[in-house]
């Protein structure tokens, strides 16, 4: 029996031991008050704490910080529900390390920039002129230190300032209701609508008011169409676009907003002879829409005789008939024969209107740039396009007499 009392009394004396424990304050948490209640700035402090003393917080919010005796998840608070939602374990705080990279923390913000400002800007919504200049850790102006986004950086002046560096495709940003509303204002016009960026539309001069510039559309920018130069005389055609030349160069790319025109073409613009190239002097090589021949440099004035200067699109060349050295190329059938008895292009081609009702250069407004050859043809040469055969009358139209055209049908 003393026995049992003995066992009794050291039980007892263990737990009011333990409740004592429990109850008494830990004179080293000083992530708290007496109270249990964070400092006042503990959004600001929290990060710095947790790095000094990962345990002071793991104490009570638990080992993956997801609640711990407190039930409080440091992952979901309320309005602070993606508080660290790019962190990763084990340490799955503050955010994914290094954070700082841009590859990190740039998709995360393009999600939605809102979220950024909970920790990082002032309070505010969209148009309120959110400075992210919260100190933080090594980031002695926030996200403004100088090399990240430094609004005082004179590198980086308007209208890059506070964009990742380099800023070259604010289409491809995402959320850009919320997140380009907080700099340019609620409707995007700057300052007048309560924004510290400049006017969208001081760049996008064709933008309406609360519209958004379309990733794939150029004029906002560039008028509508472009004039100068020699564009007029390319968008006039119904197969060219912006991307034709300027291809990998669009609204919403890597190369937009450089400063550099980029001058590329499509696979679908290749010649025969070889790949579709700029040369330097600002002509275009190897384009299958000026037959593969050097083109004009870019912006000269000058017309084309269509009765005499077919070569300057078309090349013969030296190839067989069967493998023309480019898609247009006239060496092909009988060419060869009737050139080298003197007649002339237009003897057979209208270069005007076709029996169709359409001019020789409605073809550009196909991907291959070449109306039908069938369709040019001639209404007196009595042309079969199925049997590719013509009957020409006795006497050709540069004079020559039968001796030089047949009156029978023969076979191209």
């Amino acid at each position: 029996m003393p026995h049992t009392i003995h066992l009794k009394r050291l039980l007892l004396a263990g737990c009011c031991l333990a409740l004592w424990a429990c109850g008494k304050a830990n004179t080293q948490a000083t992530t708290v008050s007496t109270v249990g209640k964070h400092t006042a700035n503990w959004l600001v402090e929290h990060r710095r704490a947790y790095q000094q003393a990962p345990a002071s917080c793991t104490e009570c919010h638990g080992a993956d910080l997801t609640g711990g005796i407190t039930k409080i998840d440091c992952f979901n608070q309320g309005g602070l529900a993606t508080c660290h939602a790019g962190g990763h374990g084990p340490r799955r705080v503050p955010h994914a390390l290094p954070f700082t990279a841009g590859s990190l923390h740039g998709p995360v913000a393009k999600l939605n920039l809102v979220d950024c400002q909970v920790c990082h800007g002032e309070a505010g919504g969209p148009g309120t002129n959110p400075r992210f200049n919260v100190v933080l850790g090594s980031l002695s102006a926030g996200c403004e230190t100088s090399g990240c986004h430094n609004l005082n950086n004179p590198g980086q002046p308007e209208p890059n300032a506070a964009h990742p560096v380099p800023w070259s495709g604010h289409a491809s940003s995402g959320n850009q209701i919320n997140a380009c509303a907080l700099c340019h204002g609620a409707d995007f016009g700057g300052t007048a609508s309560g924004g510290v960026g400049p006017a969208c539309r001081s760049c996008h001069t064709s933008l309406a008011l609360g519209n958004l510039p379309v990733p794939g559309t150029c004029v906002s920018c560039h008028g509508n169409p472009p004039a100068s130069g020699s564009h007029a005389v390319h968008l006039a055609i119904a197969s060219i676009s912006c991307a034709s030349c300027h291809s990998g160069g669009g609204s919403g790319s890597a190369n937009h907003g450089s400063g550099t025109v980029t001058l590329a073409f499509p696979g679908t613009l290749n010649a025969k002879s070889g790949s579709a190239a700029v040369t330097g002097t600002k002509s275009c090589s190897a384009v299958s829409c000026h037959g593969g021949i050097a083109t004009p440099t870019w912006g000269s004035a000058g017309s084309i005789n269509l009765a005499t200067d077919c070569l300057t699109c078309h090349t013969d060349g030296t190839a067989t008939p069967n493998n023309p050295p480019q898609y247009n190329s006239f060496r092909s059938g009988q060419h060869a024969f009737h050139n080298s008895i003197g007649l002339a292009c237009t003897d057979c081609h209208d270069m005007t209107v076709t029996v169709q009702g359409a001019s020789h250069f409605s073809g550009f407004a196909t991907t291959s740039f070449e109306l039908a050859p069938a369709a040019t043809m001639r209404s007196y040469l009595s042309y079969n396009a199925t049997q590719q055969s013509c009957m020409p009358p006795s006497l050709a139209p540069n004079g020559n007499t039968i001796g030089a055209c047949h009156s029978d049908r023969r076979s191209w």
